[in-house]
């Protein structure tokens, strides 16, 4: 449960935050949208479940983000493809009123962190054991 919370904090956070920079720069239009949400994913693998610097090994982390990156492009391109004609009318949010939500990184971003720093958090809370601390642990018959 509280991976759960934590990957849609975490996940929430970094997804909006890129996503609101991208809007704001420009970054967010055309086919760099689809780079924007890998970078999405990618940084939240990099820093959801167990950390990079908490990690035994770099390759973990490297994984991590690579198939972030992969969700974030993919996510991407089903949201343009399906929810191409999803408008969602909340003015306080910039760009929101006349886009698609694809269209609107700070809240598309936001998902996609969401969904991928949830499947990082509950990934890794069912391991939260290393190896090393079962290895110095006795085990009592």
């Amino acid at each position: 449960m509280v991976g759960l919370l934590l990957g849609i904090l975490k996940g929430g956070v970094i997804g909006a935050a890129i996503g609101y920079f991208a809007s704001q720069t420009g970054f967010a239009t055309g086919a760099l949208a689809f780079l924007l949400y890998g970078v999405i994913g990618a940084v939240v693998g990099l820093l959801c479940g167990r950390p990079v610097w908490r990690q035994e090994t770099i390759w973990t982390s490297i994984l991590k983000a690579l198939v972030g990156f992969g969700v974030g492009v993919g996510a991407a391109f089903a949201g343009h493809k399906w929810l191409g004609g999803v408008h969602i009318p909340v003015a306080f949010i910039p760009g929101a009123v006349d886009h698609a939500l694809p269209d609107v990184p700070a809240l598309f971003g936001a998902a996609v962190g969401i969904v991928y720093g949830v499947l990082m958090e509950v990934d890794d809370a069912s391991g939260n054991s290393s190896p090393a601390k079962e290895a110095a642990t006795p085990k009592t018959r």
